[in-house]
């Protein structure tokens, strides 16, 4: 992202040009479309648009000069945004496959079982109070899915409950192969995750993802906390975050279990009504 030029001759207007990865597709198109507007009117740019090497915004010299950070967090909140109508157009074209029926009613009962869950939204709160990041998130993450089941976010990181992520962009897929907690306090520097794909992808220096375990040993998904700017998190930070996450693992426990009851209760009165 250079900084300020001026696209022409002595009196052309300074720019700032967002190079991007590659050519941007009809749904990262679409984002841009519905978020350009919003941004140009905060900023009070003359104008912002895409051409064949990424996002060029015209305006004075001394809005584009304070205005890196705001366009890099516009630029990952767009790939955000287009991601989602990915997943969602995938799920919609998907729709009449069984095995898709069957992952989006699983996906939707772990959703709602989450929100009569009156203790994970203070959990996410804590989580975000303990590791200083501003995003944190219970994820339900399945072979073929990854989905916010409650979200807490100061950031805007345009992330709600029961929305989709691309599975393969997401840590907690490789989380979910391997088990184990994955920490990090700033991925720029960070040997392994300086290049790797999505801490770029979604904007965030700090990262943490803790893996939830239902009792038999089923893998229910992640803990998640993340922030565009570095963090320091230790040892007893991390041991705070594992508590949690096996507390949520009990938690959906009972809350499953119940819910099976609830159903076995409903099948008994239709049963009594029927005679």
């Amino acid at each position: 992202m250079p900084s300020p030029t001026h696209a022409g001759g002595d009196d052309a207007e300074p720019t700032m040009l967002a190079l991007l990865n590659g050519r941007p597709d009809h749904f990262w198109m679409e984002a841009f479309a519905s978020e350009v507007d919003d941004f140009k009117s905060q900023h009070r740019l003359r104008d912002m648009r895409l051409d064949t090497r990424g996002v060029v915004v015209c305006g004075t010299v001394s809005q584009l000069r304070s205005l890196t950070t705001e366009l890099r967090n516009f630029v990952h909140r767009v790939s955000r945004i287009s991601l989602q109508r990915r997943v969602m157009e995938r799920l919609t074209l998907g729709g009449v496959s069984g095995a898709t029926a069957a992952e989006n009613t699983a996906a939707r009962h772990d959703v709602d079982l989450v929100a009569h869950m009156p203790a994970i939204a203070a959990i996410l709160e804590e989580v975000s109070r303990s590791t200083g990041m501003r995003f944190a998130t219970l994820a339900r993450v399945s072979d073929t899915r990854w989905t916010a089941c409650a979200v807490y976010d100061t950031i805007d990181f345009g992330l709600r409950a029961g929305e989709d992520l691309a599975l393969e962009t997401t840590i907690c897929n490789e989380i979910r192969e391997h088990g184990h907690t994955v920490v990090f306090n700033h991925a720029s520097t960070h040997p392994r995750f300086a290049n790797h794909p999505t801490p770029a992808l979604y904007g965030f220096e700090a990262y943490i993802s803790v893996p939830i375990y239902m009792a038999d040993g089923r893998f229910f998904g992640t803990l998640c906390a993340v922030d565009p700017q570095p963090r320091e998190l230790d040892q007893a930070t991390v041991q705070i975050l594992e508590r949690f996450a096996r507390a949520i693992g009990l938690e959906l426990d009972r809350a499953e279990l119940l819910s099976v009851q609830d159903d076995d209760d409903l099948d008994d009165a239709s049963s009594v009504t029927a005679v």
